[in-house]
């Protein structure tokens, strides 16, 4: 159950429902997740990150991202699309990809990159739900290919950081060379000093670089990448922290319930203690109600 299998039919990389939530629990799973609240509103949390999207918010969680869904106070309505990770890996190459796309935090700085990106959704919704016929598979196909390469190229994180303003792109290659090694690093020592002889630029400079577009350190987001990595062991398995600690490039236990706590605001045992469970009680967590998928072309007939 942890990490979650989709399954696609038809032969389709994607695949999309209208469902009211009450809780799913954490989890993660290899494809691309596009949630987008058509009535109400829902809890989310990515990461470590709590949220609540409102009517009409849209975000995107990432290829094995953590994440988990809950009521608000009032009822909800969401639209889930779910894009098959081979397809992306297929389309996109294999180099490392993090979307940061979520109309919560920056819509408002950027309405025109999110309304755009609404439009897409809106036609592969329409494509998905038309009637059969002989084009219709390949159809649903290049309007996902145009979705995916508009999201990429408008909601890298490696390319735009928090920020609307694009990095140039010799930035954006030394940043994904660091972002590969560090995701690559849990059972590593990683040094940026290493890293920035690697890109050929100076341990200042790459250092302040960092700071400056993503607001963390290297050594936060190196830390970040290890937690993450951590939670998923704690919820998927029964290994012991000082084992979990040592495969996430942690030396000693206390270093990894000291960010760990930073991060997810409980340590590792509470948080096992909080989330884990069986594959028989946790089959049994998901509380959701479905509907048709023909309610988010109706909402897309009058969204503002």
């Amino acid at each position: 159950m942890r990490p979650e299998t989709i399954e696609f039919a038809d032969k389709m990389p994607v695949r999309a429902f209208v469902r009211s939530v009450e809780h799913h629990p954490y989890h993660w799973h290899d494809a691309l997740e596009i949630v987008q609240v058509l009535e109400g509103s829902v809890n989310i949390s990515l990461g470590d990150d709590e949220l609540l999207l409102h009517e009409n918010d849209l975000a995107v969680v990432n290829m094995d991202e953590l994440h988990r869904l809950a009521k608000s106070r009032e009822d909800n309505k969401i639209l889930v699309v779910q894009i098959d990770a081979g397809f992306c890996r297929q389309l996109l190459g294999n180099r490392y990809l993090f979307l940061y796309c979520c109309s919560h935090y920056h819509e408002a700085q950027a309405p025109e990159k999110y309304k755009k990106l609404k439009e897409h959704v809106a036609l592969l919704i329409k494509a998905l739900n038309g009637k059969p016929h002989a084009d219709r598979n390949k159809n649903i196909e290049n309007i996902l290919t145009a979705t995916l390469h508009y999201l990429t190229y408008n909601f890298d994180f490696l390319r735009w950081g928090y920020g609307t303003a694009a990095f140039d792109e010799k930035q954006v290659e030394r940043l994904r060379q660091l972002a590969e090694r560090i995701v690559e690093s849990c059972s590593q020592t990683v040094r940026l000093k290493e890293l920035a002889a690697e890109v050929d630029i100076s341990l200042h400079h790459l250092s302040h670089d960092i700071k400056d577009k993503f607001g963390a350190t290297f050594q936060e987001l190196l830390y970040y990448s290890r937690i993450e990595y951590a939670a998923k062991l704690l919820l998927s398995t029964d290994r012991r922290i000082v084992d979990i600690a040592m495969e996430c490039g942690f030396s000693d236990p206390k270093y990894l319930i000291k960010h760990f706590k930073r991060n997810f605001q409980c340590t590792p045992s509470q948080f096992r203690k909080a989330h884990q469970a069986n594959d028989k009680n946790l089959a049994a967590q998901p509380k959701y109600q479905d509907y048709p998928l023909a309610e988010a072309d109706q909402y897309y007939m009058h969204a503002p």
